[in-house]
């Protein structure tokens, strides 16, 4: 069972640093206000305002300060300022030691899906899929869940899918995140271990057919074969181009014709509106369209 990480308090430091890509400084700014706004204190990794090509500094800058504040005692959490692409670079160059022996909040999505399900999966940490410091000003409700739970609250336990693709119910810890980030990492030793979870999935910005494309890969990577069930994001412009009739709803619910596990699609978490945060390793019940936590997520 992954360990959880203690709760946020009113006055706690979030440290901030950028493992993907480089950040906008005005966008930066807003999200630490956001923050700052909630009640926390903040600080800045060196190489977050960085900018190496498309990358917030090298991969050994961005790693230090991943380090640097798993290290310090006073930052309780940990919050990418934004994802893009970098975090899977990381991946082969991370101290596991360091991480297992620094149990705190790690939240994000998109690229950062890299790094959530590797710290679950090989650090036994709890990790958060929830909105990163430059969605706080435009995902409020994100914000407000992403805050909620991060502080212990219960009131954000459970979401409604807006659609059913298959009935049924299913338990199981959840994982996953962004679609193309996960099926990028099959055939690696970073993939993403789905025998028996509730496999979460979202992209932004993708055609149906590239959609269509990954859940074929998945399938036939066998990824697909032992799940207990597969929740959708929002899916968002995730749309069709001019003259094409198949939605992105279409290429799901052909993939899963048959399905002997539960899937529903729209779940609110990761882009899009954001509104609900999901803590991987954390067991949870799909039950219809309803999704709830079996258990805090954390201490």
């Amino acid at each position: 069972m992954p360990r959880k990480p203690a709760p946020l308090r009113s006055g706690d430091l979030i440290g901030v640093i950028s493992p993907a890509a480089a950040v906008d400084e005005s966008q930066l700014a807003a999200g630490i206000g956001v923050l700052e706004g909630a009640g926390f204190r903040v600080r800045l990794g060196p190489s977050t305002t960085k900018r190496a090509g498309y990358l917030a500094g090298s991969d050994r800058e961005r790693l230090t300060d991943l380090y640097t504040m798993l290290r310090d005692p006073e930052v309780k959490a940990i919050l990418p300022a934004r994802g893009g692409y970098g975090s899977g670079r990381l991946l082969p160059l991370l101290d596991l030691d360091i991480v297992r022996a620094s149990p705190k909040i790690f939240a994000g999505h998109s690229d950062i899906s890299f790094l959530l399900n590797h710290f679950v999966q090989r650090a036994d940490l709890v990790t958060f899929h929830g909105p990163m410091i430059t969605n706080l000003p435009v995902q409020p409700h994100g914000a407000t869940s992403l805050l909620a739970m991060l502080s212990g609250e219960r009131c954000g336990w459970y979401e409604v899918a807006p659609e059913i693709i298959q009935p049924g119910t299913a338990e199981g810890p959840l994982a996953g995140g962004c679609l193309s980030v996960v099926v990028s990492a099959l055939g690696t030793p970073y993939a993403v271990d789905t025998r028996g979870v509730l496999l979460f999935l979202e992209d932004v910005n993708e055609k149906p057919f590239r959609i269509d494309r990954m859940l074929t890969q998945l399938r036939q990577a066998r990824a697909l074969d032992d799940v207990a069930g597969v929740i959708f994001g929002e899916m968002s412009g995730c749309t069709a181009g001019e003259g094409e009739r198949v939605s992105v709803r279409d290429v799901i619910a052909e993939a899963f014709v048959g399905a002997k596990y539960p899937v529903v699609f729209g779940f609110p978490s990761g882009h899009g509106a954001g509104a609900f945060t999901l803590p991987f390793g954390v067991r949870a019940r799909l039950a219809g369209e309803r999704l709830a936590l079996l258990e805090s997520p954390t201490l």
